[in-house]
C-alpha cells in the first residue's frame, strides 16, 4: 500500500493543518513543537501564515528541491506516480493546494491525496 491514513494532531482533530502534519512527520518531531517552530519562523521571516506557499519554499530552502517538470501534452506527475518513482527516503510534496509527506514510498495523510498533482518536492532524508 502506498497510502497510510495519518493524523498526529494531539486531540485527533481532523483539521486544515497539512503543513504541520507533513513537517512534523518528515522531521520526526512532536506536532505541537512543530507548530510552535513554524509560528516562530513565520514571524522571524515576516509572513502572516506558515501555510503560504512562499513561506514553505523559504522554510525548506536548505533541502534538495526536486522540480517536477511536465512535458507538453503529458499529464503532471501525481502522488501515486511519485511514491513509485521515489520508493526510498523522506519527501515533503507540494501538491495542488496541499502539502503532504512521503516516507519510504508511503504517502502519509489524513486522506488519500495520491491523485493530486505534484508540483515540487523536497528531499528531507
Amino acid at each position: 500500500m502506498s497510502y497510510t491514513k495519518f493524523n498526529n494532531h494531539p486531540k485527533g482533530i481532523e483539521t486544515t493543518d497539512c503543513v504541520v502534519r507533513a513537517i512534523s512527520k518528515a522531521f520526526d518531531k512532536d506536532y505541537l513543537d512543530t507548530r510552535r517552530e513554524l509560528n516562530r519562523v513565520k514571524r522571524e521571516l515576516g509572513f502572516e501564515s506558515y501555510k503560504k506557499t512562499k513561506f514553505i519554499y523559504k522554510f525548506l530552502n536548505n533541502y534538495e528541491r526536486l522540480i517536477i517538470r511536465v512535458e507538453k501534452g503529458k499529464p503532471r506527475l501525481k502522488g501515486y506516480d511519485f511514491v513509485e518513482k521515489y520508493p526510498k527516503g523522506t519527501y515533503i510534496l507540494k501538491m495542488t493546494g496541499h502539502i503532504t509527506v512521503v516516507v519510504d514510498g508511503v504517502l502519509y495523510d489524513l486522506w488519500d491525496s495520491r491523485y493530486r498533482s505534484v508540483y515540487t518536492a523536497w528531499k528531507i532524508v
